[in-house]
């Protein structure tokens, strides 16, 4: 029960330091002891699309705001702790998703079970750490007085709330209560440890502050748990700790610090720098869908073997693309792609000469397969019905992630089921057939006409040009939001006129882009102005050709990443 009412009191404490006036967006104005969350808390509900953004008026950032730490960050951040993958860390967070990630503030919160989670997790935790001979990763004492309690204190609440402990931190002396009422140095230590891993300093990232004129300029540990987080998606490890506490100290620049840290976790040989990208990518793309979407081996049978060679293609090409200076034109356009020998032959193409080991492999005409994100099989799977295409799902996609327009569900009684024709015809067909009356075509003329353009590949990613004896018609229309916007016409998704290479020249694209990377960063969808933000983002990332690493630190230099507006009254 001491630890479970510790949670709340350092709930009300970081609130209380922080001169919250409930404003704070994402932050539970007030604790509820037994249960973690808030008394009575009203939060936004997550977006179910990108928001227009708002008008950029005054150039500011956004609000000051904590979020939860997500579960994988929960999971990781504890294991780094210890650098110990075997930590028992249990299941304490299911995290909502939006937008295709679990990054959103207003949905990060401690609530209903978690608080009792959360405790039984801690315990567990710091019994194995006693268990395990892991106390003297924080200290170098083992006796139960002042000076030892200190030490352990300040070591492991270092690592456990990214934040060095100063001599005059108040916090130290609540925890010291809590070890020297214990009758030995492990139990004091196991005690320490689990109210710890329990506190809102270590379960919420907070983006506070402190006071500078009419704003707020993030601390140097805020803005090294954000890099961390964003980049590697768990805790800062002790070079980035080193390096804000260098930044408290005078030593160093903040800007120097995002730099110079941000170059040494996105470098090729660092295992946290396929995390930046990819992290983003997986989630704007839905590249997880290719493992999601279910598929019927009556008509093919999608092996995860075949799944996880697809998935390595994608990444391939997207890290190239990132470690290289590359877009995502780039991306759209490239003609080549990352093959080994039972991808080759799942594509239908020739292996020859080629083993497990995944190489670069140029696509020239006649080779039967077009470069190209759009036409990898990761994509082409995850936006497909079970037995065959869908050129709805594929032109959704489009439509909501790479151009950021909404497309409005279907009515509640609307049978939303393609049902089989009586006689044998091509999944176009099929579609226009069934989408272009009544009220289904004010919705799908939006998404089909741009799935067209995929018809190509089937519903497993292999490329044909005919479907039950039809010729594939794979030319595609890309209908305006408006009945003043023009429409355009391509043919497929390669070569000139194709519709990849209408994507790559988009500016709607590469704002997009940015739209959707910047609240898998700042954790937030929309504030006031923050359209500033994203022009600004936009400027940086323009004179580098839009390279897709020139965003993410454009991302990190916009104000947002390092200040915020004072809370409204």
């Amino acid at each position: 029960m001491l630890k479970r009412v510790y949670l709340a009191a350092g709930l009300e404490a970081l609130l209380a330091s922080s001169a919250c006036t409930g404003s704070v967006g994402s932050f539970p104005d007030k604790a509820s002891p037994g249960t973690g969350g808030a008394a009575s808390l009203s939060v936004p509900a997550p977006p179910t699309e990108i928001p227009a953004a708002d008008a950029c008026l005054d150039d500011v950032p956004g609000p000051r705001r904590v979020r939860r730490l997500s579960a994988s960050e929960f999971d990781a951040s504890i294991r780094s702790i210890f650098d110990d993958p075997g930590a028992p860390v249990a299941t304490v967070f299911s995290d909502p998703g939006a937008l295709g990630f679990s990054v959103d503030a207003d949905a990060l919160l401690v609530q209903g079970l978690n608080a009792s989670q959360l405790m039984d997790n801690a315990e567990a935790v710091a019994s194995w750490a006693v268990a395990n001979g892991e106390l003297s990763r924080f200290a170098t004492c083992t006796t139960l007085d002042p000076t030892c309690a200190r030490q352990f204190i300040q070591g492991f609440g270092r690592r456990a709330f990214r934040t060095t402990l100063s001599d005059s931190d108040p916090r130290i002396d609540s925890y010291a209560r809590l070890f020297l009422a214990e009758r030995s140095f492990a139990s004091a230590a196991q005690t320490v440890i689990a109210a710890m891993l329990q506190s809102p300093y270590f379960v919420y990232r907070s983006e506070l502050g402190q006071r500078t004129g009419s704003g707020f300029d993030l601390t140097p540990s805020e803005v090294a748990s954000s890099l961390s987080y964003l980049l590697t998606g768990d805790t800062p490890d002790d070079t980035l700790l080193a390096a804000a506490d260098a930044v408290s100290a005078g030593s160093l620049q903040m800007s120097a610090m995002i730099d110079q840290q941000a170059d040494r976790l996105l470098a090729t040989i660092s295992p946290a720098h396929a995390t930046a990208i990819m992290g983003f990518m997986t989630g704007w793309l839905g590249l997880d869908r290719l493992y999601t979407t279910a598929k019927d081996d009556a008509v093919f049978t999608l092996t995860n073997l075949m799944r996880d060679n697809m998935a390595t293609e994608t990444r391939s090409l997207i890290l190239e693309a990132f470690e290289g200076g590359g877009s995502f034109a780039s991306l759209l356009e490239a003609d080549h792609s990352f093959l080994n020998d039972e991808l080759a032959r799942t594509y239908g193409l020739d292996d020859a000469g080629m083993t497990g080991l995944f190489e670069r492999v140029s696509f020239t005409a006649g080779t039967g397969r077009e470069g190209g994100l759009l036409a990898q099989g990761t994509i082409l799977n995850g936006y497909a019905r079970p037995d065959s295409s869908s050129p709805t799902q594929r032109g959704h996609l489009v439509r909501s992630r790479l151009l950021c327009q909404a497309v409005p569900p279907p009515p509640a009684n609307v049978d939303t089921t393609l049902k089989p024709l009586t006689t044998a015809t091509t999944t176009r067909q099929q579609v226009e057939n069934q989408h272009s009356v009544g009220i289904c075509d004010s919705c799908h003329r939006l998404m089909d006409p741009i799935g067209f353009g995929f018809e190509h590949y089937d519903g497993f990613g292999r490329h044909r040009d005919t479907e039950n004896g039809f010729p594939i018609d794979a030319s595609a229309t890309l209908v305006g939001l408006s009945p003043g916007d023009p429409s355009l016409t391509f043919d497929g998704l390669g070569g000139p006129d194709g519709l990849a290479t209408h994507l790559a020249s988009s500016d709607d694209v590469r704002r997009c882009l940015i739209r959707y990377w910047s609240y898998y960063s700042y954790g937030a969808a929309s504030w006031a102005h923050d359209a500033c933000t994203y022009q600004a983002i936009y400027q940086e990332a323009q004179g580098q050709g839009f390279g897709l690493r020139s965003i993410l630190m454009a991302i990190l230099h916009a104000p947002n990443f390092t200040s915020r507006v004072a809370d409204e009254d």
